[in-house]
């Protein structure tokens, strides 16, 4: 097979893997929020997993596909209500996948030694790198999510009940001003949920480079 007909399979490989994730996103958070009711996010965990093995336009696709997903999968199998309001926390995701993909384009050289050689000192320095990567995670999602949350609340109806109401209603509760509360809210369900994300995110990355056949690297340079 030629250079470029191994690219355009490549590209083709990639583009399945954004929509598959993209649902799998809508899947993951409807079997834990709904059926399950564990009280986290868990919607970018795929979206992540792209950043880490094809990059940053990947992960934008994967991003912007999953509310889409997540619309489609209420309007055809759950018939549950779909608030287009969520759609601007994609927002959030958007500042994530910059995120990782800036933070992963910093470990490369560490990231190599671990996956020629996998040992658990190798990983222990990628882990080290992704809790940083957690915390940092954490605070950018929790400003955003607030921020957009405070905007919405002032110029719309409030939105249906999330997990991190009940602790902006104690916040609120003790005078702590209403655009503080939506964030400091956010915190205690995101530091949890980034650490699935993030070190869940990469652990799917390492399968899906496999399968395209890039086990040492990002995919591409999207």
């Amino acid at each position: 097979m030629s250079g470029v007909q191994s690219r355009i399979t490549m590209i083709w490989k990639i583009l399945v893997l954004c929509v598959l994730c993209a649902f799998c996103n809508a899947a993951f958070s409807y079997l834990l929020n709904v059926l399950l009711k564990v009280p986290l996010f868990v919607d970018t965990i795929f979206t992540v997993a792209m950043c880490f093995t094809a990059g940053l336009l990947p992960g934008i696709l994967t991003g912007v596909l999953s509310p889409l997903a997540s619309f489609l999968r209420d309007s055809l199998f759950t018939g549950l209500p779909f608030d287009t309001r969520w759609s601007f926390f994609t927002i959030c995701v958007l500042a994530e996948i910059l995120l990782v993909c800036f933070f992963h384009s910093k470990i490369k050289s560490r990231e190599e030694v671990f996956l020629r050689k996998p040992s658990l000192n190798s990983f222990t320095g990628i882990a080290t790198h992704l809790l940083v990567l957690v915390a940092l995670d954490c605070i950018v999602i929790s400003v955003c999510g607030g921020v957009i949350d405070f905007i919405l609340g002032k110029i719309s109806a409030p939105m249906t009940y999330s997990f991190e109401d009940t602790f902006e209603l104690g916040l609120l509760r003790n005078n702590v001003p209403a655009l503080a509360a939506a964030i400091l809210s956010r915190i205690p369900i995101n530091i949890v949920d980034r650490f699935f994300a993030v070190f869940g995110g990469y652990g799917i990355s390492l399968v899906f480079r496999k399968w395209l056949g890039f086990p040492g690297q990002a995919v591409s340079k999207f």
